[in-house]
Parts: C-alpha cells; structure tokens; sequence
C-alpha cells in the first residue's frame, strides 16, 4: 500500500522515523560503494589485468545484506511492492482487515523462516564454513538472512497490533454513528 492508501483507509500512515532515514541513507551508500567497487574491479581486470580476489564474492554478499535490511525498512513504512487494485477498491474497514490478514501472514511466514534460517546457520557455524575467496565465516552473509526475517517479523507484528486498534476504533465510530 502507497502512503496515501494507508491514509484514504484510516490506517495509521507510516511515518518517517528517524532510524529508518539513517538506514535507507546507509543503504543507499552501500549501494554506491558497491557499484564503485564494481566499477574499479572491472576496469582493472579488463584494462591493467589486475584482479581483485573476493570482489565479486563481498558485492554478493553485501547485496544480500542489503535486501533482507532493506525489507525491514520497507515493511516498516508499509511501502513494499503491492498489487492494491483490491484494497482501493474497498471501505476503510475492508482495508483494515485485509491489512490484518497481510501483516499476520507476514508474522507467520517470517516467523517461520527465521527459525528455519537461524538452524541453517547454527548447522554453517558448527562445521565452520567458510567462503572461497575471502575466506569470511558463512555465517556473516548467511546470518542476514536471520535478521532480515527476524526484523520483519518483529515490525509485521507490530504493525499487525496497530492494524488491529485501527479495526477495533473504526468499529466503535460506527457503533457511536449507528446509536
């Protein structure tokens, strides 16, 4: 849902809180360092056939840390990807309710999935595993995915709180509008 949905619906619009800034702002100059990286690995394996060993391995490694942070902060601010041609078609209670069962899915699933990763990367840590190039333990890249779940299921619940306080007083406004 855009932030003007969530405004239209009665939703409580995501407002811009001071550490997601930081974090988008952090995010974003990741993703220039990386493409400066890119950029200076490749003009010095194709023009002074200097190779940088591990280059390629940290870009990855660095662009899964930056989706799975990133998915918290877009979670948080409600702004992730969505076909919402259903939910603006609805009143403000339909849309609550959808909004419930979206971020309640997202707890479970989430949920799931960062039980699931953490056994994964307790099973990379005790074998001791580590990468090819850089020879960084696999459980720096792989334990992203464990805080990128982690924290999406902490900020769905959260949301899903809010989301059900939004029901709970649109259905004492028409109780009042109703007497």
């Amino acid at each position: 849902m855009s932030a003007e949905a969530d405004h239209a619906t009665g939703l409580p619009a995501p407002a811009v809180h001071p550490v997601a800034s930081v974090v988008r702002v952090a995010l974003g100059l990741l993703l220039l360092g990386m493409v400066v990286l890119n950029v200076v690995s490749a003009l010095c394996r194709y023009v002074f056939g200097i190779i940088f060993t591990g280059a390629d391995e940290l870009l990855v490694f660095a662009m899964v840390w930056m989706v799975m942070v990133g998915t918290i902060v877009v979670t948080a601010s409600r702004s992730h990807i969505a076909l919402d041609f259903l939910v603006l078609r609805t009143g403000p209670r339909a849309q609550t309710m959808l909004s419930i069962f979206h971020h309640a899915s997202t707890v479970v699933v989430c949920g799931f999935t960062t039980w699931y990763c953490w056994q994964f990367v307790a099973r990379v840590a005790a074998i001791g595993q580590t990468s090819m190039a850089l020879g960084i333990p696999m459980t720096i890249p792989h334990l992203s995915l464990v805080v990128g779940f982690a924290g999406t299921t902490i900020v769905a619940a959260v949301l899903l709180v809010k989301d059900i306080a939004a029901l709970l007083r649109l259905r004492a406004a028409n109780q009042v509008h109703s007497a």
